[in-house]
């Protein structure tokens, strides 16, 4: 797995400044795969313009219904095989990011987390091929884009908070949505194991 930070600074310190170092384990996740394909780097302007758009869009547009104590907020886009970078999403709003019943699967996403409200945002990617990446912690006001260096697909996204419970479904190859329609600090959305690679998803504070 890489993880592009959007910033133009060294490894260590991108990783320092946006706070991309391990967070502890959820129970009965899955081990990390040691597989030496996690990189940091610099996000493109583009990049940059499309998550911090999204933040300012949510503020502006003030939606109340589902935006967490303290103005917590976190903007998601996938990128899709084929399409490229789909709509970003934030959890304060409704919708998805990704494709459904393109074939198309996710091969990237971008992550921001607003710098309002201190939201305790982790995230931890599972690959086809290549197992499960370790997990990464993106402070508030911070933004990665995170890929696969070997060109293998998402089947699965790790989402943990100490400090915020979120829903989230994603929709999976030959399945449709899978969820579990509740609030959690700790979840698994996508499918590990059964080959099937992640078209979409949604996350919901």
């Amino acid at each position: 797995m890489r993880v592009r930070a959007l910033t133009a600074v060294s490894t260590l310190t991108a990783l320092t400044f946006l706070g991309m170092v391990p967070a502890a384990q959820a129970a009965d996740s899955p081990v990390p795969a040691v597989n030496g394909v996690t990189r940091v780097e610099k996000l493109g302007p583009e990049g940059l313009r499309e998550m911090a758009a999204a933040q300012a869009d949510a503020n502006a547009q003030g939606v109340t219904d589902g935006t967490a104590a303290g103005g917590r907020r976190v903007c998601f886009q996938a990128h899709a095989r084929s399409a490229g970078w789909t709509s970003t999403i934030c959890t304060d709003q409704s919708g998805f990011t990704g494709s459904q019943g393109q074939v198309d699967p996710i091969d990237a996403v971008r992550f921001s987390v607003g710098a309002t409200g201190g939201m305790d945002f982790n995230v931890q990617l599972h690959w086809a091929n290549d197992g499960t990446g370790a997990e990464g912690h993106i402070a508030p006001g911070g933004a990665v884009e995170i890929w696969n260096a070997n060109g293998n697909v998402l089947e699965a996204i790790h989402l943990w908070s100490s400090n915020e419970s979120m829903m989230a479904a994603a929709h999976v190859k030959n399945v449709g949505w899978k969820g579990t329609g509740l609030y959690s600090y700790n979840q698994w959305i996508g499918s590990i194991g059964e080959g099937r690679w992640m078209e979409a998803f949604w996350i919901h504070i």
